[in-house]
């Protein structure tokens, strides 16, 4: 996908865009058949001017379709399709650009070609993680106020899927930052109504599909979840794969947990720091020496199992 938004901006035909976009009418009763026929003459046009138009105008399709549902079905909707619009890349690319989703009933007129984008080899990095985003963010809508958006779990994991572990990473973050938005009191009700329950029913069962690229996401999710921690950390940690060896920047994360993870839960920061850790060489994990020393004094008994020993081992010397 090229940035052909970038350049829809800079243009002639991006600023007359932008120009009916500032001069919408705030209701559908306001809405004149001059406005909508001056509207189409500019995405009509042929040529550059025209394209260019089009796709300035796509990244603003929520805020279209909410004020002019028809004409936004007849003249925009049809671009998204990959089946039948050249325009189709250029169109989404311009998506990632847009203040928000939109509502239930945009996305079931773009979900075939929004679902599509994810099985096409040719969909760059960037725009997978981006609507992986969305994925994920549509999923907790419905979870959490039922909004309806008409995509369920089983679509999402499929897709994913095919996406592999660059989604999976944008799906994590999202989760991630919904649970850090959760005020203290509200983290296990978080945890319990809407971020399980989405990463239960969406995550990929699939070996092959947990990967290192994940880890330090799964990680900030537990990390984030409070007094779920437990339950959080057994649900998440067969997740995890070991970090690459010249990162190990989610051992500093878990270093650095609240003091109530170590004392409530000492086996499963435990368990957490071997799933990361895997078959690290002797003496080359930083933070790691930080990481058991609080477990040694909260559960010392910890400190004879082999998964302890294993650690020690692994750990630098420098904190």
């Amino acid at each position: 996908m090229s940035d052909s938004f970038g350049e829809a901006i800079n243009s002639p035909a991006g600023h007359l865009a932008e120009v009916l976009l500032k001069r919408f009418p705030e209701s559908k009763e306001d809405l004149s058949a001059d406005f909508l026929a001056r509207l189409s003459i500019l995405v009509d046009s042929p040529g550059r001017f025209g394209f260019l138009a089009r796709v300035r105008l796509a990244a603003a399709i929520p805020f279209l379709f909410q004020r002019a549902p028809g004409w936004t079905k007849e003249k925009l909707i049809p671009m998204f399709d990959w089946s039948s619009s050249p325009d189709a890349a250029d169109a989404w690319s311009a998506r990632k650009y847009s203040s928000w989703i939109g509502s239930p009933e945009l996305f079931g007129l773009l979900k075939s070609s929004f679902l599509a984008m994810f099985e096409r080899p040719d969909t760059p990095g960037e725009e997978l993680r981006f609507f992986a985003g969305w994925l994920g963010a549509i999923l907790l809508a419905n979870q959490k106020d039922r909004t309806g958006f008409p995509l369920s779990p089983a679509e999402a994991r499929s897709v994913l899927r095919r996406a592999g572990p660059r989604a999976l990473t944008s799906l994590a973050h999202r989760l991630a930052t919904e649970m850090e938005a959760a005020k203290s009191e509200e983290k296990v009700e978080r945890w319990r109504t809407a971020v399980a329950p989405v990463f239960k029913a969406t995550w990929p069962l699939d070996v092959d599909l947990q990967s290192p690229a994940t880890t330090f996401k799964l990680v900030q999710i537990i990390s984030a979840t409070g007094d779920a921690f437990p339950e959080a950390a057994d649900l998440i940690i067969p997740f995890i794969r070991p970090e690459r060896a010249q990162s190990h920047t989610t051992v500093y994360s878990i270093a650095s947990f609240p003091e109530k993870y170590y004392t409530s839960s000492p086996q499963q920061v435990l368990d957490l720091l071997v799933a990361v850790i895997g078959e690290a060489p002797i003496g080359s994990v930083f933070s790691l020496n930080t990481a058991l020393t609080r477990l040694r004094d909260v559960a010392p008994k910890l400190t004879t199992t082999r998964k302890f020993q294993n650690l020690l081992n692994a750990a630098s010397p420098h904190v």
